[in-house]
């Protein structure tokens, strides 16, 4: 890591990375399917814990006490490829040992028989709904009786690709859901309905082994893996906000002090340009996840 881990976090990743271990002894053994969840207010530093978790998921850490999986394959999946991207960046600048060609942003030309070990794909609702080209052919026509045309003469949809690195006894799938709370509600939508197939499985796919959720509030989550099917929860891992607090990541009060004798009206330039500063920061970065994703 390039960072140093703050104490609640050493302590979070040393029980996500329990709950792993035990999540793929019952898969391998058992085949027994397995959730979590991981809760931690927003600054908390979901992101670096991940990274932590992820270089010994892959590398194996004597610090944590933990072994390789040589067969770990991540998807990691959130409702926004914005969003995705921003993950993607931050692994990176967290993490020293795991290498950019590790983090795959899956696109739409992506055609291979299954995921390879070692590497986090990171999928978004978008490249898993009907109208993607990731997932066109793989199941039958409305009436049902003829398979549709996959374009390009894609050999795989990404649902083959799941559905095969699951059944490959050499994998082990993980499922990193970003966000937790979101797709998890009753409504019929599109992303709660990829959400729970992920999960539960559907249409000769099976559920992926392994799921983890990460949020600031997974009570939505923690409660639908209760009734998921054929799916055991692990303990919750939940960073107290307390000591978030206490490690000066996260402050309540933030004091301006003005000094008397400065001539003008002050009271608020900084918010002002804080606004602006915060707004511009948001365009660029909205500008170049359009770049990158159209690229």
């Amino acid at each position: 890591m390039k960072f140093t881990l703050k104490d609640y976090q050493n302590g979070a990743v040393i029980d996500v990375l329990r709950n792993l271990r035990k999540a793929r002894k019952h898969w391998l053994e058992d085949k027994d399917r397995l959730a979590f969840s991981l809760t931690a207010a927003t600054g908390a530093g979901k992101t670096v814990m991940a990274a932590a978790v992820f270089e010994a998921l892959f590398h194996g850490d004597d610090g944590f006490d933990f072994d390789r999986d040589p067969g770990a394959v991540v998807i990691w999946f959130s409702d926004d490829p914005a969003l995705n991207e921003q993950t993607r960046f931050r692994l990176m600048e967290s993490s020293d040992r795991l290498r950019h060609t590790d983090l795959v942003v899956v696109e739409n030309t992506f055609n291979r028989a299954k995921f390879d070990a070692g590497k986090i794909y990171f999928l978004n609702t978008q490249k898993l709904g009907k109208n993607s080209r990731l997932v066109r052919g793989f199941e039958g026509d409305e009436d049902g009786t003829l398979p549709s045309m996959r374009p390009d003469l894609r050999s795989h949809t990404i649902w083959d690709t799941i559905r095969n690195t699951i059944e490959d006894p050499k994998l082990t799938l993980y499922l990193v859901l970003d966000e937790a709370h979101r797709g998890m509600g009753s409504q019929n939508s599109e992303k709660s309905s990829i959400v729970k197939r992920l999960i539960n499985g559907e249409s000769g796919v099976p559920g992926i082994p392994v799921v983890w959720g990460i949020s600031a509030t997974v009570e939505r989550f923690n409660k639908a893996m209760e009734v998921a099917t054929g799916r055991t929860t692990l303990p919750s891992v939940t960073v107290d906000a307390t000591r978030v607090q206490e490690s000066g990541l996260i402050k309540d009060t933030i004091a301006l002090d003005i000094p008397d004798e400065t001539a003008g009206d002050f009271d608020t330039v900084l918010v002002r340009r804080a606004t602006e500063k915060l707004r511009e920061s948001t365009e660029e970065w909205a500008a170049y996840t359009v770049q990158k994703v159209s690229g």
